[in-house]
């Protein structure tokens, strides 16, 4: 998995653009119909699982972007990115206020901001991992580059 972040790092900035890019266009759609799994005694709205893993991948590349050649972060890094995340969040959720047929959801926010955290705790993992034993993965990687 580490080659495969080593590869993308260096895109994963343009990445980072057309998700956000994303993100608002498909919240600017009005009155998109939410899915949900009728069971014979409930609803289950997917929605929120949709919200959590596109805020999962949006927090995944931005710490990816903005982590050092050998995925390191600061604290202070982690701690702004995480900020102007959960603001991102907030601003996508509250625009859709004046997007006819589409509203402000708390649940939306809940379930974006649990997706950075989901994200953030997945790239501390990741990242420690890489920083630890990946050092050689990442050497052998500008090696064959440079070959």
């Amino acid at each position: 998995m580490l080659k495969l972040i080593s590869f993308f790092r260096p895109i994963a900035i343009y990445l980072l653009i057309i998700w956000i890019i994303a993100i608002a266009v498909v919240s600017s759609i009005p009155s998109v119909p939410v899915l949900k799994i009728h069971t014979n005694k409930s609803e289950i709205r997917l929605d929120y699982l949709i919200h959590f893993l596109e805020y999962v991948a949006l927090a995944f590349l931005t710490f990816l972007s903005f982590s050092g050649k050998n995925l390191n972060l600061s604290l202070n890094k982690y701690l702004i990115l995480t900020l102007c995340l959960i603001l991102f969040a907030a601003i996508d959720e509250t625009h859709q206020l004046f997007i006819r047929g589409r509203t402000f959801n708390p649940k939306d926010l809940i379930s974006n901001i649990s997706g950075i955290a989901g994200g953030l705790i997945f790239c501390i993992w990741l990242f420690r991992k890489g920083t630890a034993g990946g050092n050689e993965l990442l050497k052998s990687r500008r090696d064959s580059i440079n070959i």
